[in-house]
């Protein structure tokens, strides 16, 4: 072979070399390992390929990951084509999200879900109620509605709200637990109606969730010896229709099951405080999480209710005094109350001119039968709140010279005083009623009827709602009322 032939040879040798380093190096633009022709981010570093959508882009890449139509920057769940918003920013997205806005009411109950600032719309009228001016729609604006999320009912007839009852039991800071009858408006409605310790049905719904939508106003009910705390039920019963929440302390040693007369003046002596501790549990259950939470505001106070002896409680809590004067008084002429109560406080606190056990958040009264039995006389004229008492005429403990009295000493405190007709002392307590007997007074039907329009009208009047000026005391054949 000629020197020719070898360079012509060497040629071609060398360009076949290097035509097959250029076949061989294949293009990688974003210098990943990845040629071109395969990479799915050609201009962009992505060794692992990851393509959630499997379209032609790559994650790092493509702008809808998760191919929703909604881009990435705009996706609150990119990678999740069933999800793209979450309002509340709780990693939830909407579409599987409970309470989308985040303001703790569930979607269901939300009449504004994507709206954190307002959940309801009572009236259904369009409006919020944040910033509707009448919740309820029911002509009465919500600055003076006393329940703006309810409409406004009659006073002379039950009202609105379905009435529940529970007992609960508390320790009282005086060493001994307290039972306590607590009635209220409901949620729920399909519980069954309550029979109180298995002995007097009732119409409110037993064991049940107070409704604590709203603030609700309190009455405490107190009483008598020997009673029980259900005693006047029905009250109680009528007034949660209308709103309120109320409570009853049994009385230690002075109830149906555990009546001790020997213990007739420290009984006397602790019906206040078992009534202030009462409101104090109340506040305390309002305060914390739980049925009771938000229910009142505590700062208005509570209306005390009292029969026989609770009446006796009732004036006490109110501002009226003993004195010990008139305790001597009566017991130099034979009364062993005044003595026992003598005896309990002196030999527990030392020697007394007065004894006051009155509490400044009640703010009116209502005295059922109110027996004194001279406990405490002139120290009446201390009370300070307005009060309504009602009786009946022919009461044999509570007699008629006595309830005179008590309403003759309230001075301008009485607000009014109705006497009942041909009705004895348990008027205003159908257990009594049931254990001995009222034949031939007037039916327990009709004076537990009448006492709930007057005690409605009287506390309505009391708390200002709208309109309660416009009603009157019941007209009825069988009450002589002092104001008419």
């Amino acid at each position: 072979m000629g020197r020719t032939d070898v360079a012509v040879c060497m040629t071609i040798f060398l360009l076949s070399n290097l035509m097959v380093g250029c076949i061989m190096e294949r293009p990688d633009s974003d210098l990943d390992g990845v040629e071109d022709s395969i990479d799915n981010c050609v201009d962009v570093s992505n060794t692992n390929q990851l393509n959630h959508d499997g379209d032609d882009f790559g994650n790092l890449c493509d702008d809808d990951d998760d191919n929703d139509s909604i881009l990435d920057v705009n996706d609150s769940h990119p990678f999740d084509s069933t999800e793209s918003s979450d309002l509340d920013g709780d990693g939830i997205g909407d579409n599987s999200d409970n309470d989308i806005d985040g303001d703790g009411t569930d979607n269901l109950e939300d009449a504004y879900p994507l709206d954190p600032s307002e959940q309801r719309d009572t009236d259904l009228d369009g409006i919020p109620n944040g910033i509707d001016d009448d919740d309820d729609n029911d002509g009465i604006s919500d600055a003076e509605d006393p329940f703006d999320l309810t409409p406004a009912s009659s006073l002379l007839e039950t009202g609105l709200f379905v009435a529940g009852t529970k007992d609960v039991t508390f320790l009282s800071p005086r060493g001994h637990e307290i039972t306590l009858q607590v009635w209220y408006p409901i949620i729920e409605e399909s519980a069954e109606r309550v029979i109180y310790n298995n002995v007097l049905p009732g119409f409110a719904l037993d064991d049940t969730t107070p409704d604590c939508s709203e603030p609700r106003p309190v009455t405490i009910y107190s009483h008598g010896f020997p009673s029980i705390r259900w005693g006047s039920a029905f009250m109680m019963e009528n007034l949660a229709t209308h709103g309120f929440i109320s409570l009853a302390p049994d009385h230690r040693y002075g109830t149906l099951l555990d009546a001790n007369p020997d213990k007739l003046g420290e009984i006397l002596l602790s019906m206040p405080l078992d009534i202030m501790e009462s409101f104090d549990w109340l506040i305390n259950q309002n305060n914390q999480e739980g049925e009771f939470n938000d229910c009142i505001i505590p700062d208005n106070g509570y209306s005390v209710i009292g029969q026989s002896t609770g009446g006796y409680a009732s004036m006490m809590i109110s501002g009226a005094e003993i004195l010990f004067n008139d305790l001597k008084s009566g017991c130099d002429d034979g009364n062993l109350i005044n003595c026992d109560i003598i005896n309990y406080w002196e030999s527990n606190f030392g020697f007394f001119e007065s004894i006051s056990l009155s509490d400044i958040r009640v703010k009116s009264a209502i005295l059922l039968s109110p027996w004194n039995g001279s406990v405490l006389n002139s120290g009446i004229s201390s009370v300070s709140i307005p009060t309504l008492v009602l009786t009946g005429d022919i009461d044999d403990t509570t007699v008629i010279f006595e309830v005179n009295n008590t309403s003759f000493q309230l001075g301008d405190n009485l607000v009014n005083y109705a006497i009942f007709n041909n009705s004895g002392h348990y008027a205003f307590a159908p257990i009594g009623c049931a254990a001995r007997g009222c034949d031939g007074l007037l039916d327990i039907s009709v004076s537990t009827d009448l006492a709930n329009v007057s005690s409605i009208i009287f506390l309505a009047q009391q708390l200002n709602w709208p309109d309660s000026e416009l009603y009157e005391f019941p007209d009825s054949e069988h009450i002589t009322w002092k104001y008419d």
